[in-house]
């Protein structure tokens, strides 16, 4: 290696490096605004999106506890991320797929993606696995759930039937608030809830089977 090809490398790891250290600044609690601030717009104008992607999609781990300081700073992430679809769609996809927090990845998946891909995307996310206790899974799902809440497909039913018998409380709510909407168009999602009246009631499930009761008598629809 010439010192030319020397010089170079050692300049590619110290951008690199430069960013990684901006990116860290999005994603600490104790940073302030400015920084933060700072730190996007830094990343936006580095000159080498590759590597100031991955860094910006750091600021969709953090939650500030000022809303309109939050959503501005994510807001111009996600412009940011837009203008750069070629380069940060494969980021968005794998945040959505493994991320914690997936409400912003989600926006940007929905905006990025043909329609027939955002769904796929959404579907092979949902992990219908009856986990008991595993906090990040069932927020995930709920997120998942809120957002598939808004398309319309068979496949949707399919998945979010198995979710009604998930152990987290939480996360049945969110499927049954799904099925109904789906049961607009699709008569899986319909025969699903009233399928659901059928369980034996217990102290356990009073409030679950209630909620399909209230699903039912609210869309008029006939029991056998």
């Amino acid at each position: 290696m010439g010192i030319l090809d020397a010089w170079r490398g050692y300049r590619a790891n110290q951008r690199s490096k430069s960013f990684e250290k901006m990116g860290d600044l999005l994603k600490n609690q104790i940073t302030t605004k400015e920084q933060r601030w700072e730190a996007i717009e830094g990343l936006a104008s580095g000159g080498d999106f590759a590597l100031a992607a991955p860094q910006l999609m750091k600021r969709f781990e953090l939650v500030v506890d000022h809303g309109i300081v939050d959503k501005r700073e994510k807001d111009r992430v996600m412009e940011i991320l837009l203008e750069n679809g070629e380069i940060a769609r494969p980021l968005v996809c794998d945040a959505v797929r493994a991320q914690k927090r997936i409400s912003w990845p989600i926006k940007l998946a929905e905006k990025m993606l043909s329609s027939e891909d955002y769904l796929k995307l959404l579907l092979e996310s949902l992990n219908t696995e009856n986990v008991l206790f595993d906090e990040t899974l069932h927020e995930r799902n709920i997120e998942l759930l809120l957002a598939l809440k808004e398309l319309s497909d068979a496949r949707i039913v399919e998945r979010t039937r198995l979710l009604v018998k998930s152990r987290d409380e939480q996360v049945r709510m969110a499927a049954l608030e799904c099925l109904e909407e789906q049961a607009r168009e699709h008569k899986e999602a319909r025969d699903c809830l009233l399928s659901l009246l059928a369980e034996p009631l217990t102290d356990d499930n009073s409030r679950f089977v209630g909620l399909v009761k209230a699903i039912v008598t609210r869309n008029k629809w006939e029991t056998a």
